[in-house]
């Protein structure tokens, strides 16, 4: 039977922040722009699943490729990859999405920061930027 703790964690209101910055990036790696983040913080316990969710309006300047992922740093790590990224091919500038489950290797303190990157080449925009992440 789950305890007390356990059902007010299953019910947790999700984690979220915001950069509403209009920000731009020539990196073709991910990294931070020049307002890192957004980034949340969490204590989870090893195998403990949560869902991230990385959103941003955002374009690139020459119809290539623009990308926003997330890393984990803390008790478990995770660099920020394609496989979890929000992406946007071309100049049409709208909001896009990405939800990646993510379980914890290791009980402890979680950062999720968002990261940004453009491939192959480009200025990538990237406004009203959102990172959730939801216990479960």
């Amino acid at each position: 039977m789950p305890s007390a703790a356990d059902w007010n964690e299953l019910h947790a209101d999700p984690l979220t922040a915001d950069v509403v910055t209009a920000e731009t990036t020539t990196a073709t790696t991910y990294g931070d722009l020049t307002t890192a983040g957004p980034a949340v913080t969490k204590t989870l316990v090893n195998g403990q699943k949560v869902l991230v969710i990385v959103s941003a309006r955002m374009d690139n300047s020459a119809a290539n490729e623009s990308d926003m992922s997330f890393a984990v740093s803390g008790s478990t790590t995770l660099a920020a990859s394609d496989d979890n990224a929000a992406s946007i091919i071309g100049t049409s500038d709208g909001v896009h999405t990405r939800m990646t489950v993510f379980t914890a290797g290791a009980s402890g303190s979680h950062t999720f920061t968002a990261k940004y990157r453009v491939t192959p080449a480009g200025t990538g925009t990237f406004r009203r930027r959102r990172i959730i992440v939801k216990p479960f």
